[in-house]
């Protein structure tokens, strides 16, 4: 068995965190459709923001959800760490290689730009 390094380990955190964050927008979905709404309730995060601008780079969109699920587990002080950045260009990297992960990632940004 081959030992487990951090790029796998954040990778395996990210994955967990993108699908539950899938099933929670599925189930908001489910919801509001019970409800007779169409509209979603909106969280206000940068990602979202920046998913409802047409024409914004898929790629970096990609990254931003990574950014985020980052920062939100290891603290937004580090946003601006150099150190920091670099762990999330090879999160991105790792997780775009992985096709489980990387339709994980397709599906909630889909979400985030239709809701």
């Amino acid at each position: 068995m081959d030992p487990v390094s951090n790029a796998d380990h954040i990778v395996l955190l990210l994955r967990q965190k993108l699908q539950e964050r899938a099933r929670t927008a599925a189930k908001e979905k489910r919801e509001n459709a019970q409800k007779g709404g169409d509209a979603e309730s909106v969280r206000g995060s940068a990602v979202q923001q920046l998913a409802s601008i047409d024409g914004v780079d898929e790629r970096q969109l990609r990254r931003a959800l990574v950014q985020n699920l980052l920062a939100e587990q290891f603290g937004s002080s580090l946003l601006n760490d150099a150190q920091f950045q670099q762990v999330v260009s090879r999160v991105t990297g790792a997780i775009e290689e992985d096709a489980e992960a990387s339709q994980l990632i397709a599906q909630v940004l889909s979400e985030l730009r239709t809701g």
